[in-house]
């Protein structure tokens, strides 16, 4: 009798330790808001993920045609885990890790803020490079001035295609119209 009070009594404050006295919370998994993400650059959607606008498949991001050396901003906030090159493809490129298994990455850019280091800090909207068209871009030089611009959770590229569409202009700081579960 008394091992079963004990019981009872734990559980109870487990409970009471989890939700609170008197609360009447729900404990449910993470929720994005919508449009918590914004946009990390102005131009023009050139390429989906797996969708080239028209063309070829197996694309990892959105590409975002504007004009070379135009600020790209951090679509959401968080810190540095990356800074790279990668001549042949991504070009200059920088990750963003995020709460709850999220990143971004930003490729073929041109340049970065002087800030820019392992472990720094970034508030979404804020200036972390420039635009550019490095690594393997088609076409090559200013013709091909574009942010590659990838959403990864847990390092794998997330499919959010119907948060715009080719030939659609996007401009820097706005909303991207989607819920990405986890970032609110």
């Amino acid at each position: 009798m008394r091992r079963t009070f004990l019981r009872l009594l734990t559980t109870v404050a487990l409970a009471v330790a989890t939700v609170g006295v008197g609360s009447t919370a729900v404990i449910a998994p993470a929720q994005a808001a919508y449009g918590a993400v914004k946009w990390p650059a102005t131009g023009v959607i050139t390429s989906k993920v797996n969708d080239r606008c028209p063309g070829y498949d197996n694309h990892d991001g959105y590409d975002i045609a504007g004009n070379y050396r135009s600020v790209v901003s951090a679509a959401y906030s968080g810190s540095v885990s990356f800074i790279g090159t990668d001549p042949g493809g991504y070009g200059k490129y920088v990750i963003i890790s995020h709460v709850n298994g999220w990143s971004t990455l930003y490729a073929h850019m041109d340049g970065y803020v002087s800030r820019m280091r392992v472990g720094e800090y970034f508030n979404r909207g804020d200036g972390i490079g420039y635009m550019g068209y490095t690594g393997g871009v088609s076409p090559p030089g200013i013709g091909g001035t574009h942010l590659h611009f990838e959403m990864l959770r847990y390092n794998s590229p997330q499919v959010w295609n119907s948060a715009g569409t080719c030939g659609q202009s996007v401009t820097r700081n706005t909303s991207i119209p989607f819920d990405f579960v986890g970032l609110n």
